[in-house]
């Protein structure tokens, strides 16, 4: 013992802080009493378990995240508890600007590829930090008597392809989630398009089924899909999504698709934001006298300690 070093002997406190007794014990082949005996040694020669201690907990979490996504925790993002984990946005300044479309449908006769490339041409006019798309990324291929028929691309292979092609000229940083026209591939096959679309394009993340979390300067942007209907008013279904959340779980920015309508609401401190479509309406739509809101979002918030402290939406439509 009186041999150790020093140097020995806090290199064993901190392999034992980052994995555990058991793998210390075993990496070192050093026994219980042996372990508290350096423990006694380093107390003597005014070594700082603590410190030791703190600086393990800091390798952790080095370990688990990227060098973009520590400096954000530095400045003060925030994983919610219980939630995966959720990139966070390495971003210097007072306000952001980003980009958000849903519901693009690709692969269905009704949507124009050609908008989603002019909502991409605005965003780069308008140098957005990132893009948000809130699911239905895909038509998909669901059972419904003559969908097929609906289609400009059949099957998996061709709709991710196509949707590969489309997405990939995003000029910014791409966050989606899937909607359920994406997820009618899981149901039928277990194929995950949107995650297995955003592996193909290098700026593209997905974040989650039907739902996923953003944060960036210490607040929470949350993409929403769902699988409910249309309400008799727009403002109608936002205020029931929010008035779900939990208190320790609101978001501080809530993007919405699914229902194709477009509009901003503020309730519960939330900044709410319905994404409306790039599919115009379908035949399935006009069948259930249900109207389709086409076109994009450029929105722009200014952060502060106390979370979003001003809030500005635009809303781009396209006149079918």
């Amino acid at each position: 013992m009186s041999n150790v070093s020093i140097e020995r002997i806090e290199e064993v406190l901190t392999y034992r802080a980052v994995h555990g007794k058991r793998k210390a014990s075993a990496h070192f082949d050093i026994d219980d009493g042996t372990m508290k005996r350096y423990e006694r040694k380093a107390k003597s020669a005014g070594l700082d378990l603590k410190l030791i201690n703190r600086s393990a907990s800091i390798r952790k979490i080095s370990d688990n995240y990227s060098d973009g996504e520590l400096r954000s925790i530095a400045s003060g993002s925030r994983v919610m508890a219980g939630a995966s984990k959720a990139p966070m946005l390495d971003f210097k300044g007072s306000t952001i600007k980003f980009g958000y479309l849903t519901d693009t449908h690709l692969g269905s006769v009704h949507t124009n590829p050609s908008h989603v490339h002019a909502a991409f041409k605005e965003f780069d006019r308008e140098n957005v930090d990132f893009v948000c798309h809130s699911g239905d990324v895909t038509e998909g291929m669901s059972n419904r008597p003559g969908h097929v028929y609906e289609l400009t691309h059949i099957g998996y292979d061709a709709q991710k392809e196509h949707a590969i092609e489309v997405l990939e000229s995003c000029p910014a940083p791409l966050y989606m989630i899937d909607g359920n026209h994406d997820r009618w591939y899981i149901k039928s096959n277990g194929a995950l398009i949107v995650k297995d679309i955003a592996e193909r394009i290098e700026h593209a993340t997905f974040l989650g089924h039907d739902e996923g979390d953003i944060n960036v300067g210490g607040i929470t942007i949350k993409l929403w899909h769902g699988e409910d209907g249309s309400s008799y008013a727009t403002s109608y279904r936002v205020q029931k999504v929010i008035e779900a959340f939990t208190g320790g779980e609101k978001p501080n920015i809530l993007l919405l698709g699914h229902v194709h309508k477009q509009g901003y609401f503020f309730e519960r401190h939330i900044h709410a934001v319905s994404g409306g479509c790039i599919e115009k309406q379908s035949s399935w739509m006009r069948a259930k006298r249900l109207q389709a809101h086409t076109g994009f979002w450029i929105i722009e918030a200014t952060l502060n300690e106390n979370g979003v402290a001003r809030f500005k939406s635009e809303w781009y439509p396209f006149y079918m």
